[in-house]
């Protein structure tokens, strides 16, 4: 029985969903300033240039103006952290 409802085409495609109704979107909050409101974004495992592998692309969600720093390999959350602030 269970290979035949398997095979069955309309079977498969009538399947009823096994999850929780989705909710409404969210919207973000709409920033009221130049950087008040960022997204951080990585870009890695890039070819090695001048011992650089990544790449945090930083986004002013108000300007919409982006920011592209290159970081080490082997870069820790501190190295991260102190990059944004002297960068930005």
């Amino acid at each position: 029985m269970n290979d035949y409802v398997r095979s069955f085409n309309e079977c498969q495609h009538k399947k009823s969903p096994r999850h929780v109704k989705y909710g409404l979107l969210q919207p973000l909050e709409v920033p009221y300033g130049a950087w008040t409101s960022i997204s951080v974004n990585f870009i890695t495992q890039l070819p090695e240039f001048q011992g650089q592998t990544q790449i945090i692309v930083v986004v002013d969600r108000f300007t919409k103006m982006a920011h592209f720093i290159g970081l080490a390999r082997n870069a820790t959350q501190k190295d991260v952290a102190d990059t944004l602030l002297k960068k930005v």
